[in-house]
């Protein structure tokens, strides 16, 4: 390569291809819109949960759960489909606004399993598992042969259904050769983009091989440079090895997060009980579920709804409500008329608009009283 063949043009003087890695035939190519705004302003992180003060799962994101075969990686993803529909389970609280919806793909379990989980996640949630949910949506793929359909059919449930989060389970099903690294990076990226243009939670499951610690193959390598976040799930039996584990339970679950782009959240464990109903409940070891998931109550939210329904026009924006029906009430903290509006939205007393009733150029769904709860005075 000559100082002849790479030299600076003159001003109104074509560019001359130069010789640098000209194989890679890169001259040309359109840059437009790779370099960064500098007055773009930062925006701060939409988290989807909250364990113990430490938000995790960024919104627009890719998470992944990890463990052996049967080490609970489903029961912990019931406990935050749980969290996501009722708003709390144990320590850990939904941090999205409003009414999200939670769509479960199951990739690789009989129906039976499947029905087992749905009434598992409804059951912790508190929301009836024999009728429909508008919330909660289950998909089954498992009788779905080839590899293409199936990962075809998952894009088409996003993007119907537009999940505020989606939990896919598991990730092997949707690739061909899980060592394949072209395949494989190619199905990372094409999730990463998806959860991103959706603004989606995605949680992917993915297994360890058998004798190591390691997400299996390729995917799992790949996976594991470009998630925000994984979850690996333990299976301690006793008799417990470690002295820390020595007052636990013969049998309980460890979560631990080996990656995160957030501040680190630490261990913490759970149990499954069976309770005679065909499928087992996880529970949150050091938490008593029995106390209220807030300091809210439902009956009291709901008679100072009724008391101050005409002070506020309907539909309305959360901000009429925190200031015509909270802020009278002594709720002036914006976290918690936040809270006390989740309370609300989670036991219906407000609705969303539909799409039909919003106004021309509203942007945003307001809401109004569910008249099958708040009668009028």
């Amino acid at each position: 390569m000559s100082e002849q063949d790479n030299k600076i043009p003159l001003p109104g003087e074509p560019e001359k291809e130069p010789d640098l890695l000209k194989y890679r035939k890169w001259f040309g190519t359109d840059t437009t819109g790779c370099l960064l705004d500098f007055a773009k302003p930062y925006t701060p992180p939409k988290w989807t949960l909250k364990h113990n003060g430490i938000n995790f799962a960024k919104r627009g994101d890719l998470h992944i759960v990890g463990g052996k075969s049967g080490h609970g990686k489903t029961a912990f993803m019931s406990q935050i489909m749980a969290a996501i529909l009722c708003g709390r389970f144990g320590n850990m609280t939904c941090q999205i606004e409003g009414e999200p919806t939670v769509l479960y793909i199951d990739t690789e379990q009989s129906e039976d399993d499947t029905i087992a989980i749905k009434n598992r996640v409804c059951t912790l949630a508190g929301i009836p598992y024999s009728v429909p949910q508008p919330r909660f949506k289950v998909a089954r793929l498992r009788d779905t042969v080839q590899v293409e359909e199936r990962y075809k059919m998952i894009l088409q449930l996003m993007w119907e259904i537009k999940p505020d989060v989606v939990f896919i389970d598991g990730l092997l099903d949707i690739v061909n050769d899980y060592n394949n690294q072209t395949e494989c990076s190619d199905i990372i990226r094409d999730l990463m983009a998806y959860s991103t243009a959706l603004n989606m939670s995605m949680w992917c499951v993915l297994h360890e091989n058998p004798m190591t610690d390691k997400l299996v193959g390729s995917l799992g390598s790949i996976a594991e440079r470009k998630v925000t976040e994984v979850f690996v799930i333990r299976k301690h039996k006793a008799p417990h090895q470690d002295k820390r584990f020595k007052d636990f339970p013969s049998v309980f679950f460890e979560i631990k997060q080996t990656k995160a782009r957030g501040k680190d959240q630490e261990d913490w464990y759970f149990t499954v009980e069976d309770r005679a109903m065909g499928w087992g409940v996880p529970v949150e070891m050091g938490v008593n579920n029995e106390k209220p998931a807030t300091k809210f109550d439902p009956r009291v939210l709901k008679e100072w709804i009724t008391k101050r329904q005409y002070d506020v026009e309907w539909p309305a924006t959360r901000t009429d409500i925190y200031s015509s029906i909270f802020k009278p009430e002594g709720v002036t903290d914006e976290g918690d008329q936040k809270e006390a509006m989740k309370v609300c939205i989670n036991s219906r007393f407000f609705l969303e608009q539909s799409k039909d009733e919003m106004k021309p150029g509203q942007k945003v769904p307001r809401l109004k009283i569910n008249e099958e709860l708040i009668l009028p005075l």
